[in-house]
């Protein structure tokens, strides 16, 4: 999956935009970084085992392996910029090097070899974001598609790595949710108000193209309109905050996305560009704003 602009709407400094092929062939300058495994992953018959991903200005802290099945990974950002976590699965007999080889030459091309496996959405520095996935056996990448103010995606600095997840036999339930927000072509089928405080939701693409739901909680005083006028080259300050929320999916992918939100409005947004038109989802009606109240 790979991210692109949001048309119109410049939010590179803000959630997680798709990068075009241009950007992808860049890649090829984008060291892949192999910190040290600094974070332990405990894990039990009956409780969803827990891993902590670091992100720093410009490198993922996080395991080199992970077990498969049910697993909460939440983000912390510790850098002074936003940062997701987008996991992409290679499929089967595809290795990451093939993937950042395809990347190299064929830009959008090497989208044939993955499929979106969601991933923490995008949260402000000191934040954190928390998802719960399903993670089968496999090669994954993960990856922060999010651009700086100098525009230049934080992959193509660094922050894009393997990670090997394998067979392991421990189960464990499913987290317990308070709804269900859906996915498709082109809207989110989601409540227009929650409640405020810290709550799960399942997130599920019914596709059939890749979607993801981030989540913005607005300024006080500004609009969802402030937001689409927005220009971050302006040197006006964003209208809003990255609160976290679920990265892409691939069509039929879920997860569980956990949310700690104080009363106030907010959008979901997908930014994921259209195949045919490259016109972001966002454009296309995957902008939902919604209340949070106490």
């Amino acid at each position: 999956m790979v991210l692109q602009q949001f048309r119109n709407v410049p939010l590179r400094n803000v959630v997680a935009p798709l990068i075009g092929a241009t950007a992808l062939i860049a890649v090829l300058g984008c060291q892949v970084v192999k910190p040290p495994v600094g974070v332990s992953v405990a894990s039990a018959a009956t409780t969803t085992r827990t891993v902590e991903f670091d992100a720093s200005d410009f490198s993922f802290t996080t395991p080199d392996t992970l077990p498969s099945g049910l697993t909460t990974i939440r983000l912390i950002n510790r850098g002074q910029e936003p940062h997701h976590a987008q996991l992409l699965r290679m499929n089967d007999g595809v290795t990451f090097d093939q993937f950042t080889a395809s990347l190299q030459q064929e830009g959008e091309g090497a989208l044939r070899l993955i499929s979106g496996a969601g991933g923490p959405g995008a949260i402000n520095p000191n934040g954190e974001s928390e998802v719960t996935l399903d993670l089968k056996p496999g090669m994954y990448a993960l990856a922060c598609f999010i651009s700086g103010p100098d525009g230049v995606p934080h992959m193509m600095k660094g922050m894009l790595k393997p990670i090997q997840v394998t067979e392991a036999s421990e189960s464990s339930a499913p987290p317990q949710v308070q709804g269900t927000f859906t996915m498709k072509d082109f809207t989110f089928d989601m409540p227009s108000t929650l409640p405020a405080g810290r709550a799960t939701y399942e997130v599920v693409n019914s596709g059939p193209q890749m979607h993801e739901l981030n989540v913005l909680k607005l300024a006080p005083g500004k609009t969802t309109q402030d937001l689409i006028d927005w220009d971050a080259d302006s040197g006006a300050p964003p209208p809003v905050e990255a609160m976290g929320g679920m990265n892409a999916f691939s069509v039929n992918g879920s997860g569980y996305m956990t949310l700690d939100l104080q009363p106030g409005t907010y959008v979901a947004i997908c930014n994921v560009p259209d195949p045919a038109s490259g016109v972001s989802h966002a454009h296309l009606g995957m902008m939902r704003e919604f209340t949070v109240t106490q």
